[in-house]
């Protein structure tokens, strides 16, 4: 049975109890007896909150956030920083030159990202160049698909072509610590299970989710897929999946030849052909996306979930898809496919 705690009137009137029980007075609101219940009440009403605020703070499900700094030391588990967005983009010239680290892309409105080592760039040759973005933070994970070289040196083309950048993430949700700091010490100390891997795992900032798939190269190997932070998830850069490999073989590299490696992009083409009056194409599209965004690795396309979706829109009477069956994305030893938005078309019935 939980203690009970008293309210400042059951104080009071226990107080003024005492007083009647002991001297035979009536102690009337205005007397001095009653002025002093009322303050003795006051403070063990004081002392009764403060008890229970230390009581919170005991426990991780209730502790506020700075004493959830104690918890984390005490598990070795601190709460993740944000991530800087990387990736790489493509570089056109029609004279040969270096780019130099440092040098800047922009999207123009605010937002840049710098080269991370110096580059030569061949006359007329595409050239993959590394970039990093100069903050922290998922609103640096650039979706579009060129950038502006800021003072670009002479000869090289203004615009680069955006292959990717992603990974980028902002400071880690204080519930999703919670729930981490949680999980670690429900699981306890265990090396060898799914979950402490997965757990393990989380701790590198960046890291969206990890599937596990044990013997996967043979008797002795276990592996471990991840994603990268942002919305939706992306592919993790190199930068990423060493980062995690380094902790991975720090932890269990001793018992088991462990590998991080990244999913593989399946794109995936979606037709739709809608029926309707006053359908918007743009919401239809948007539900496609939507939908493939929320595929994980190797789970498959489910075309009449989607047609369910797109039928549940305003006005949408009927609608023709393409795949109208599902996709099963390839899962072997040599990869882990992700099926992923690719050229989406959308049309009304004319």
């Amino acid at each position: 049975m939980a203690f009970s705690i008293l309210t400042f009137s059951q104080i009071r009137k226990a107080i003024i109890q005492e007083y009647r029980n002991g001297t035979g007075i009536t102690v009337p609101d205005d007397s001095d007896a009653a002025i002093r219940a009322d303050g003795t009440s006051s403070v063990v009403e004081g002392l009764y909150h403060h008890q229970l605020y230390i009581q919170r703070q005991l426990f991780i499900s209730t502790a506020d956030e700075p004493y959830l700094y104690i918890h984390a030391e005490e598990l070795n588990l601190p709460r993740l920083g944000g991530t800087k967005a990387s990736g790489t983009v493509k570089a056109v010239s029609n004279v040969d030159l270096t780019l130099t680290v440092g040098s800047q892309l922009t999207d123009g409105n605010g937002y840049y990202w710098s080269v991370i080592s110096d580059t030569v760039v061949t006359a007329n040759v595409e050239t993959t160049i590394d970039v990093i973005a100069d903050q922290a933070g998922a609103s640096w994970n650039y979706s579009g698909t060129t950038l502006l070289w800021v003072s670009p040196v002479a000869g090289l083309n203004g615009t680069a072509t955006v292959i990717n950048i992603a990974g980028g993430s902002d400071q880690e949700e204080l519930e999703d610590w919670r729930a981490r700091l949680l999980e670690r010490k429900q699981l306890g100390f265990n090396r060898d299970r799914s979950v402490d891997l997965k757990s393990l795992i989380k701790s590198v900032a960046g890291v969206a989710s990890i599937y596990v798939y044990p013997k996967r190269r043979g008797l002795g190997s276990l592996d471990a897929a991840i994603t990268a932070a942002g919305d939706p998830p992306t592919l993790p850069s190199t930068a990423l999946i060493e980062a995690v490999q380094v902790v991975l073989d720090e932890y269990a590299g001793f018992w088991a030849d462990c590998r991080i490696f990244s999913p593989t992009q399946q794109l995936l083409d979606v037709t739709a052909i809608v029926t309707g009056s006053g359908v918007n194409l743009t919401e239809v599209e948007q539900t496609i996306r939507d939908y493939i965004a929320e595929l994980t690795p190797a789970e498959s396309f489910q075309s009449a979930t989607l047609v369910s979706r797109i039928m549940a829109l305003d006005n949408v009477t009927d609608v023709d898809l393409t795949p109208s069956s599902n996709v099963e994305p390839t899962v072997d030893w040599m990869n882990v496919y992700w099926l992923r938005a690719g050229t989406i078309t959308v049309s009304a019935v004319l």
